[in-house]
C-alpha cells in the first residue's frame, strides 16, 4: 500500500540548521524551451516529421536561464532566522523525509516579511530565488542538513508585542506588516550554465505599515510632503510571555508615504499608515 509523506515526517534545513515553526514550503523549477524551425521542414524530430527523420536530433533550445524558487511561511516562535540572510550572501536549503531530500544551493532572498494582527501569533513569509542547482538526491550540494543548534523556541502573546511610532500615543494598533524587498540582478556569460555573479541592486526597500483604531491620532496632509516629508523611527518589539526578547525590528528614518481611513456601521474608525525606508549595505534598518 502506498503511503503519503505527512508534515511531521518532514524537516527543513538551511545552511545546516533545522528550521522550526515552518507552516508551509513550496520549491519549484521550470525549464522553458523554444523550438527551432528549419525552412522547408518545420520542427525537426517532432510529430509527423519524426517518422520521416528519426535520426535527426531535436532542435529545441533553452529560452531562459535555469533558475528555481522557494517560498517558506513560518510562525515566529524564535528569533527571525531568515532576517540575517537578506542581502548578497548565498545560502542553501533542503526539505528532508526519510532518506530523500529536495534542495537548492546559491539561493538569495528577494522578499522577507513579518506580520501580525490581534489574536494571532506573528508570521513570516520568505521568497527565495535560486541561481544554482535545485532538485533532489543524491547530489550532496543539494543537501543542506546539519547539526547547528536552532534558537530556543519562545512563543509571544498579545501583551508581549508592541509597535512604537510617534503620532500614535493612545491609539490602539491592531495589526502590522514589515517587509524587506531585495532587488537581485544575476549576470550570465556565454559558456556558463549558471549565473557567474549575483548582485543586490542597492538600495533595499523596507516597507512598514500598521493599522490603528483612532483616538488621538492627528491626520497628515498630502501636499505637506512637498514642503516637509514626515521622517521618523519605528520599532516593532516581539517578546515572549515572560518579557524576554524574541525579535526586534528597528526602522530608522522611515518616510511616511500614505494613510487610508476606513469606517463601517457598527465598527471602529481605523487608519492604516505606510512607511518606506531605504538602505545600502550599511543601512538604516537595525534588527536585533
Amino acid at each position: 500500500m502506498n503511503q503519503a509523506v505527512l508534515g511531521y515526517e518532514q524537516k527543513l534545513f538551511v545552511n545546516g540548521t533545522q528550521i522550526s515553526g515552518v507552516q508551509s514550503i513550496n520549491g519549484s523549477y521550470a525549464i522553458q524551451e523554444k523550438s527551432i524551425n528549419i525552412l522547408g521542414w518545420g520542427h525537426v524530430n517532432s510529430g509527423f516529421y519524426e517518422a520521416e527523420a528519426p535520426s535527426t536530433p531535436c532542435l529545441s533550445v533553452l529560452n531562459s536561464p535555469l533558475e528555481g524558487a522557494f517560498s517558506i511561511n513560518s510562525t515566529l516562535v524564535s528569533e527571525d532566522f531568515f532576517l540575517s540572510l537578506t542581502g548578497d550572501n548565498p545560502f542553501s536549503g533542503s526539505i528532508h523525509h526519510d532518506s530523500q531530500y529536495f534542495g537548492f544551493y546559491s539561493g538569495y532572498i528577494t522578499n522577507h516579511s513579518v506580520s501580525c494582527s490581534v489574536g494571532q501569533i506573528p508570521t513570516t513569509s520568505t521568497t527565495i530565488k535560486i541561481f544554482g542547482d535545485i532538485g533532489g538526491a543524491p547530489d550532496p550540494q543539494l543537501n543542506a542538513s546539519g547539526t547547528n543548534p536552532f534558537p530556543t523556541i519562545s512563543v509571544p502573546n498579545q501583551g508581549s508585542m508592541s509597535v512604537e511610532c510617534s503620532g500614535a500615543t493612545t491609539d490602539r494598533i491592531t495589526s502590522f506588516n514589515h517587509s524587506i524587498n531585495v532587488p537581485i540582478s544575476p549576470i550570465y556569460i556565454v559558456g556558463s550554465a549558471s549565473a557567474v555573479q549575483v548582485d543586490v541592486v542597492w538600495p533595499i526597500t523596507a516597507t512598514t505599515s500598521f493599522t490603528l483604531e483612532v483616538d488621538e491620532y492627528k491626520y497628515n496632509r498630502l501636499r505637506k510632503y512637498l514642503i516637509s516629508p514626515t521622517v521618523q523611527d519605528i520599532a516593532i518589539k516581539i517578546n515572549d510571555c515572560f518579557g524576554n526578547k524574541i525579535q526586534n525590528y528597528k526602522v530608522k528614518d522611515a518616510r511616511f508615504l500614505g494613510e487610508s481611513v476606513a469606517q463601517s456601521v457598527g465598527g471602529r474608525l481605523t487608519v492604516n499608515l505606510r512607511y518606506n525606508s531605504y538602505y545600502n549595505k550599511r543601512g538604516n534598518v537595525d534588527n536585533e
